[in-house]
């Protein structure tokens, strides 16, 4: 009888320091971001760096990159330059996420301009690197009423990003001869036609 309370009680403690470790485990594997790398402005020519790096669990266990960087890893190559698309990095320790990290990634080189009056964007004129290439934001769009023969009406907006004024086709609303109403296809041929004008007047 006292060798199975015995055996109970050893199998007891052995069930209670199992999940003592589960816990502990589950605890240790919440990590957040403690402090941020030092670097946050990057140019297109640089690599992510992650000096300064300071995690925490949920036991509140600091975990520097410096001292513990073999466990670290990144949703970017330390070994590959960013790109100007990028605008932040996950942090991962021993494979689990620990936030974001926002990072600004400027181009390295050459003259920025505009690219066209499709968007705001700019271009690099010494390596044609794209460099933004975002839509206009235009609240309001005035219509033209200069429908033509093949070509669609326009419509004009003010970007309320840029103040660029802007103009688009208005699809369809381009004019046909009467004589080519009743027939579909001859229709569908110039609409097509039509596109395709308007597609090089507006580069």
């Amino acid at each position: 009888m006292k060798t199975r309370k015995i055996l109970a009680l050893v199998m007891a403690i052995a069930l209670l320091a199992v999940s003592m470790s589960v816990v502990a485990s589950a605890a240790d594997g919440d990590y957040t971001l403690y402090v941020h790398p030092n670097k946050k402005m990057y140019t297109d020519v640089e690599c992510f760096d992650p000096t300064g790096l300071v995690i925490t669990d949920a036991a509140g266990t600091q975990y520097a990159y410096e001292t513990d960087y073999q466990y670290f890893t990144f949703s970017v190559e330390l070994d590959e330059p960013l790109t100007i698309y990028m605008t932040e990095v996950e942090i991962f320790y021993k494979g689990d996420s620990a936030g974001f990290f926002q990072i600004t990634v400027d181009h390295a080189g050459g003259e920025i301009t505009p690219v066209n009056n499709h968007s705001h964007g700019q271009i690099c004129a010494g390596c044609g690197v794209i460099c933004k290439n975002e839509d206009h934001d235009v609240p309001y769009w005035v219509p033209n009423g200069n429908a033509g023969l093949l070509t669609s009406e326009t419509e004009t907006g003010t970007c309320s990003i840029c103040g660029d004024t802007v103009s688009q086709y208005i699809p369809g609303t381009a004019t046909y001869p009467t004589v080519f109403a009743t027939s579909e296809i001859l229709v569908s041929l110039l609409s097509l036609v039509s596109m395709i004008v308007e597609a090089f007047a507006l580069i």
